[in-house]
Parts: structure tokens; C-alpha cells; sequence
């Protein structure tokens, strides 16, 4: 397993992204929360069933279907690309937060006060230093609560079928973004990263 930095509030790294696309081509593929799908959906202007199977899949833990964005087979990232060699990514503005944090990496939504940093990434340890994206994290600890919540409560509580408890939430979150919630905001999520 990777040995992490682990950071806490006040701790300050020194991080910079050097576009080496090594994030976004080394799996594991990232998981995703209904919110994530919903952005991307939005952004792609499409409705979001439409991204399953080419840029969206479900892994099926048990009981629990966790949505994560498709590798290409050598660990590439389905939104990856690459212009004038430099690897970039088709939905960057409505990228998930998973992605949006790396290489801060979430603890535990019980934990809020500590992310673990991936040493490995080659921007780590070059630049200015910066403190992490506490305010982001804590986005994303609010997605992914919400969204496990209510797929445990879908699949256990109310007799859904895994993958139909998913596409239930899905569904329902993408409703609620056509009230454009903050969190649809791509400004609003670039904010939350403290730069």
C-alpha cells in the first residue's frame, strides 16, 4: 500500500500540478458520487444515462452500487486526452471531486480534520506551499454522505435492488440540480479549493 503524508488544519504542503497526467492514467478508477454524475451530465449536456457503459460504470460491492468513472483498459481515464501532448481532461470543469482534490486524498467523513496527501504525484513538494482544500473536502464529505445514505437506505430499507437504488438517487439528485443548487456551480467548487 502507498504510504500517505497525513496533513491536519494548519499543516501546509508544498504542491503545484505539473500536467504529467499520472492521476488520470494510473487507475484505479475513481469513484463517483450521484452529484459528480449529475455535473458531468450537465456539462456534457446530455442526459446521464447516456454516459453509462462509455465514461461511467458500477462495481457492485455486495450489496452497494459504487458508480466509478471507466478506465480504458491500461488504467487511462475514459475523459482523458491528450493536446499538443499535454494530457488533459474533456469535462475539466466539471470534473469529479475526487479528481478536483487530488492529490489530497479523503480520510474519513468522520474525520474532517485530517487528508492524506499521495506522495507519488509529481507535483508534490514543488511550488508554493498551500494548505489543503479543507473546504472542498468538506464538499465532498457532504456528497458522499448523502449519497451512501441514500443508497443504504434504498437497498436496505426500502427493497431496491442495488443498481436500481442508484439509478433511483441519480435520478433524484439530477432533479434537484435543475433548481441549480450550489453545488452544480463550477465557480462555487473552484472556490472551495482556497486558492
Amino acid at each position: 500500500m502507498t504510504r500517505y503524508y497525513v496533513l491536519k488544519p494548519g499543516d501546509k504542503i508544498r504542491y503545484t500540478c505539473r500536467r504529467s497526467g499520472r492521476c488520470c492514467s494510473t487507475g484505479p478508477n475513481v469513484a463517483l458520487t450521484a452529484y459528480d454524475i449529475c455535473r458531468i451530465a450537465r456539462y456534457m449536456n446530455v442526459d446521464w444515462r447516456e454516459l453509462r457503459g462509455k465514461y461511467i460504470i458500477a462495481i457492485i460491492a455486495d450489496m452497494i452500487a459504487i458508480p466509478a468513472l471507466r478506465g480504458m483498459g491500461d488504467g487511462k481515464c475514459a475523459f482523458l486526452q491528450y493536446k499538443n501532448g499535454v494530457p488533459t481532461c474533456k469535462i475539466y470543469p466539471a470534473r469529479p471531486l475526487r479528481c478536483r482534490l487530488y492529490p489530497f486524498i479523503p480520510a474519513s467523513p468522520s474525520n474532517p480534520n485530517k487528508i492524506y496527501v499521495d506522495p507519488y504525484c509529481p507535483g508534490v513538494g514543488v511550488g508554493e506551499e498551500i494548505e489543503p482544500p479543507w473546504k472542498l473536502l468538506h464538499q465532498y464529505y457532504w456528497e458522499v454522505t448523502k449519497h451512501y445514505s441514500r443508497i443504504y437506505e434504498l437497498v436496505f430499507k426500502e427493497g431496491y435492488e442495488p443498481l436500481d437504488a442508484l439509478e433511483k438517487l441519480i435520478d433524484e439528485v439530477c432533479r434537484e440540480a435543475e433548481n441549480n443548487p450550489e453545488w452544480t456551480s463550477y465557480e462555487y467548487l473552484d472556490k472551495l479549493y482556497n486558492r
